[in-house]
């Protein structure tokens, strides 16, 4: 069998097609270099950042540590925190629906503003209440 040659062939352009004179000659090689038109390979370690093994390592990738154990000053302050949170919440709630039932057409004037008053002062309410009792539980000494 003979060394196939790179020089002509179907790839060969002369003056013909797109931008004059292409020659597709020899390959470049990855990696390694070329010597009298065969291919070497380069002498060392691999570069690709993987071992150059026969198949995968026969250990899996470690499992991660599971994270420490939060003390309970740790949890009682995320609980106070979520609590101040809630109660920013619920207060806006209250507040929005105060507006809302404000502007629909349910009733008199008077039937209206009573519904939307008592969502403001029960979403208020609530809320204050979420919040002092967030905030007294994240000053307390630990």
């Amino acid at each position: 069998m003979s060394e196939p040659t790179y020089g002509s062939g179907p790839y060969e352009t002369s003056g013909s097609g797109y931008g004059g004179q292409q020659q597709y000659s020899q390959p470049q090689g990855y990696g390694g270099q070329q010597y009298g038109g065969q291919y070497q390979q380069p002498a060392g370690p691999a570069t690709g950042g993987y071992p150059q093994q026969g198949g995968y390592p026969s250990q899996g990738s470690p499992l991660p540590t599971p994270s420490a154990e939060r003390a309970p000053a740790d949890r009682v302050a995320l609980t106070a925190q979520m609590l101040r949170i809630t109660g920013f919440v619920l207060a806006g709630v209250g507040l929005l629906t105060f507006i809302l039932l404000l502007t629909v057409d349910i009733g008199t004037g008077t039937y209206r503003f009573a519904n939307a008053l008592q969502a403001l002062v029960l979403g208020v309410g609530l809320g204050g209440l979420n919040v002092a009792a967030g905030t007294w539980l994240g000053a307390k000494p630990r």
